[in-house]
C-alpha cells in the first residue's frame, strides 16, 4: 500500500450518473459522454497499474433512472454504449423507468429498482402525418423499431414473445409490480 501512496493517481470520474429527464439527443449525449469518459479513464488506469504489477478493478458505473421515456433513436444509441462498456454499468430505477426508461433499465449489466419505483412497458408510438406514401414509410419504420425493441426485451429479460403479444393485443401500458420485475428478470434485485 505504501507503494501505491507514492504515486499521484488522477482523480476518478464520478460514477453515479443521474438520468432524470426525457430521452432526447441532449440528455443521452451527456450520459453517453460520461460513460465513454469513465471507460477511457479505466482503460488508462488498467495500463498504469499493469506497469507497476498491480491490478485495477474499476467500480461499476451506476445510472439512477427517473424517466418517462422519449426518443427511441437516441435511446438505442445509449443502449449500444452500455452494451459495449468494458466498465460494468448498473442501472437503478428510482422513480420511473417507463418506455425508453424501461429499455435503459433492462440494459444494465446489473439492474435494480427501489420498492416504490414505477416501471412501464408499451409498444412503440408514432404520429403519422403527411401524404399516404409518407405514412406508409412511417409505419414500416415504426414496425422495424418495434421489432428491435422486442428483441432487446427478450434478450435482456425473461419476458417471452407470448407475453409481449398478450400485452400488445390488449393495447395496454404494462405497469410492472416489484414482484413482476423480479419474476420477469427486469431487475436482478430490489432495493427496499
Amino acid at each position: 500500500m505504501d507503494f501505491i501512496a507514492k504515486f499521484d493517481f488522477p482523480k476518478l470520474k464520478e460514477r453515479n450518473l443521474f438520468f432524470n429527464s426525457q430521452v432526447d439527443q441532449e440528455s443521452i449525449g451527456k450520459l453517453t459522454q460520461d460513460i465513454i469518459g469513465i471507460n477511457e479513464q479505466d482503460e488508462y488506469l488498467k495500463k498504469y497499474y499493469e506497469i507497476h504489477n498491480l491490478i485495477y478493478v474499476p467500480k461499476p458505473i451506476q445510472i439512477y433512472i427517473d424517466s418517462y421515456g422519449g426518443e427511441i433513436y437516441s435511446c438505442f444509441g445509449l443502449l449500444s454504449i452500455i452494451k459495449t462498456s468494458k466498465t460494468p454499468v448498473w442501472t437503478i430505477a428510482t422513480g420511473t423507468a417507463m418506455s425508453c426508461g424501461f429499455l435503459i433499465l433492462i440494459s444494465g449489466h446489473k439492474r435494480f429498482a427501489y420498492s416504490l419505483s414505477t416501471v412501464m412497458l408499451h409498444q412503440a408510438a408514432s404520429g403519422f402525418h403527411g401524404k399516404v406514401r409518407d405514412m406508409e414509410d412511417d409505419l414500416i419504420e415504426t414496425k422495424r423499431l418495434q421489432s428491435k425493441i422486442e428483441d432487446i426485451i427478450m434478450e435482456k429479460t425473461k419476458i417471452t414473445r407470448a407475453k409481449l403479444d398478450k400485452i400488445y393485443k390488449q393495447k395496454i401500458d404494462w405497469y410492472l409490480t416489484l414482484d413482476d420485475m423480479i419474476k420477469f428478470g427486469v431487475i436482478n434485485e430490489p432495493i427496499n
